[in-house]
């Protein structure tokens, strides 16, 4: 609240209207319902607030009671976004949620009844226990529960995390894998299309106009986005920044007066085509003709946007590529690779970095019941085959920039794009250039 109070006497925040505010953090909906009123009078008072802003609470199913929400709906809360994971109660409890499906239900239905908000929920598919059955029935519990949008997304099991560790233990049983996930995605997408459900983001669908998902999208857009609160984090005319997470050191700069960072730092100069072409392919779509607009070397996008055509990730329509279904599934690995492109195309440097394959892709055996096969720790290499033990590095490399040619030269892309991406493959490891492949080509 003192942050608050301190940013509205700073000219910056006065420059313009505040159309979203989202309070997030997983859990602001434990503060107590007099806490939960100090700050949201605060925000209404000390925030320049559109006519038609959008005010997000996010929270759990466990605070969606009456002293809670008479508070919430009383002081300008005109968005929930509530995690919900799944709706079935045992697939629920093995993942730590402990309220039964009954009661998600209950619950949601009693936010609704307050008719001032629009609601939303978030889905996981290829949890534990989740069969293809009980995924349906999550979604059929979604649209019969009423809510006004929901967030569809993909369980990724960590190394290390208490759900791989509960997996290898055999207390659970094994996540789906990529490609199951890859059928559940098809499904529940198919699913809502069949219900009139708009699909405004890589993850998100709304059942009505009412839900927006403004703050969103503005965010995946780049717009001004100022933070409050301790560990938050924004950007603010070409600087990004984080506060501190710790509370001492968050409280002791706020009551100095002072903005209490713990990181600022520049955004690069190729921060505008970040930022269109991470909106673009978050709302299912990339026009490289506009990217071409604020740097014309863009234009060389397109051969590897053939390619990813070629393999059935996009569509061209003459005038944009749009993502087919398999594309929408692969968005973020998809935005990744088309970052790491332009950054070669822009700069001449490349940032193609090595990253572990999800848990859950990956076998091992369970020590402690070792007639059971588990997914467990990733080992992060790519699955191209070129040789590997038996030849030297160089050959190796050779082997993998011929197939490279020969799968650049089969996508149709030529000319000096082409060539420059050849080129590239220099200057990259063998296993560097293996894992572009595996990214861009497969």
């Amino acid at each position: 609240v003192s942050e608050l109070k301190l940013a509205s006497e700073r000219p910056r925040l006065k420059d313009g209207l505040i159309h979203a505010v989202f309070i997030g953090g997983g859990t602001p909906t434990s503060l107590s319902p007099s806490n939960s009123e100090r700050l949201l009078k605060a925000i209404k008072e000390y925030l320049p607030l559109a006519n038609d802003y959008e005010l997000t609470l996010e929270g759990r199913i466990h605070d969606l009671i009456p002293e809670n929400l008479d508070v919430w709906m009383a002081n300008g809360v005109n968005r929930m976004s509530i995690g919900v994971q799944s709706f079935n109660t045992e697939v629920r409890q093995m993942v730590g949620r402990l309220d039964t499906k009954e009661t998600v239900l209950e619950r949601l239905a009693a936010l609704k009844a307050y008719g001032q908000c629009s609601v939303v929920i978030d889905l996981i598919y290829g949890l534990p226990g989740q069969t293809m059955e009980v995924w349906e029935q999550d979604l059929a519990d979604l649209v019969s529960s009423g809510v006004d949008g929901a967030d569809l997304y993909q369980l990724n099991v960590f190394d290390g995390s208490d759900l791989n560790k509960d997996i290898a233990k055999g207390k659970v049983p094994a996540a789906a894998t990529t490609a199951m996930q890859g059928d559940m995605f098809k499904f529940g997408r198919k699913y809502l299309d069949e219900r009139s459900y708009r699909r405004l983001s890589a993850a998100h669908w709304s059942a009505n106009n009412r839900e927006r998902s403004l703050y969103n999208i503005l965010a995946k857009a780049g717009v001004p986005m100022f933070p409050f609160g301790s560990g938050a984090g924004g950007n603010v005319d070409g600087y990004g920044m984080m506060l501190h997470r710790a509370l001492k050191p968050y409280e002791d700069m706020v009551s100095r007066g002072e903005k209490p960072f713990m990181a600022l730092m520049k955004q690069s100069e190729l921060q505008p085509v970040v930022n269109q072409v991470v909106s673009q392919l978050e709302q299912g779509f990339l026009n490289i003709m506009s990217l071409v607009t604020l740097d014309p070397r863009l234009e060389e996008l397109n051969w590897l946007y053939k390619l990813w055509e070629e393999r059935g990730l996009v569509a061209y329509n003459g005038l944009l590529y749009k993502l087919t279904a398999a594309g929408e599934f692969w968005t973020v690995n998809l935005t990744q690779s088309t970052l790491e492109a332009v950054e070669y195309i822009m700069t001449g440097k490349n940032s193609f970095a090595m990253e572990a394959v999800a848990a859950q892709d990956t076998k091992t055996t369970s020590k402690d019941n070792p007639n059971q096969e588990v997914r467990g720790i990733g080992q992060g290499k790519a699955n191209i085959s070129v040789p590997t033990d038996e030849d030297s590095e160089a050959q190796r490399k050779e082997a993998l920039i011929a197939k490279a040619k020969a799968e650049i030269a089969k996508s149709g892309a030529s000319g000096e794009s082409a060539e420059r991406m050849v080129q590239a493959m220099y200057n990259l490891s063998a296993d560097e250039i293996e894992y572009m492949m595996e990214r861009m080509m497969s």
